[in-house]
Order: C-alpha cells, then sequence, then structure tokens
C-alpha cells in the first residue's frame, strides 16, 4: 500500500485541526490519514487518524498495520486506545493510532480477567 500527501487535504484539515500536519491518501483514495502533531513531552511521534473514503469500517487489522507501516515506517510501534464509554465519539469509522517515538520500549503487561 502506497500513500502520498493530498497539500489540498492539508490545507482544508489545518484550518479546522491546527494539530494536522499533513493528510495521506493511498492511490485509490480508498483511505485517508491525517497525521496530527502530539506534544513534543509525550512518549509519541504522532497520532494517525484513518478512515475510508466511503466511511465504511475497516475490516481488518492487516489494512490498519500497512497505513502505519506506509506512513511512519515498518519499524514504528502504535497502539490504539479505546476510551471509557462516557468518552466515545462514534462518528463516522475513525480509527485513531498512537504511533511512539523511536527508541521508547514499550512493555505489555498481561493483567488477569476476573471471570
Amino acid at each position: 500500500m502506497r500513500f502520498y500527501e493530498r497539500t489540498d487535504f492539508t490545507e482544508r484539515g489545518k484550518k479546522e485541526d491546527h494539530s494536522i500536519e499533513c493528510v495521506f491518501v493511498d492511490e485509490s483514495v480508498e483511505y485517508i490519514v491525517q497525521k496530527h502533531a502530539v506534544s513534543k513531552e509525550s512518549d509519541f511521534m504522532c497520532r494517525l487518524t484513518i478512515k475510508r473514503s466511503d466511511r465504511e469500517p475497516i475490516r481488518t487489522w492487516r489494512v490498519l498495520q500497512d497505513i502505519k507501516n506506509a506512513i511512519t515506517g515498518d519499524d514504528s510501534v502504535a497502539i490504539e486506545i479505546y476510551p471509557k464509554e462516557s468518552e466515545v465519539t462514534d462518528t463516522g469509522n475513525l480509527y485513531h493510532l498512537w504511533v511512539f517515538r523511536p527508541g521508547i520500549v514499550v512493555n505489555a503487561q498481561i493483567v488477569p480477567a476476573n471471570i
């Protein structure tokens, strides 16, 4: 999957959200990816907001992985966060990946469920 910047989308996006650095699309303009700046003090390099141009859901993990790799590189590590229900704003099948800065070690710990 290859992506390129759409400067017209970037200019329009920056007017609506100042954190947008650039907007990318794939060759068929099926996927639109906004790359957002984040605090320099955080462990994250950027946030990617991903959607399909037809607003349908993205149904596979592999598509999000390929998009992350195309925009931030194969060696980047990202997470997707699911907020508490009271903070959900489900308005259009948007997916948010938070990409860690290079060199940040991410240690995953499994927390046992009380089932």
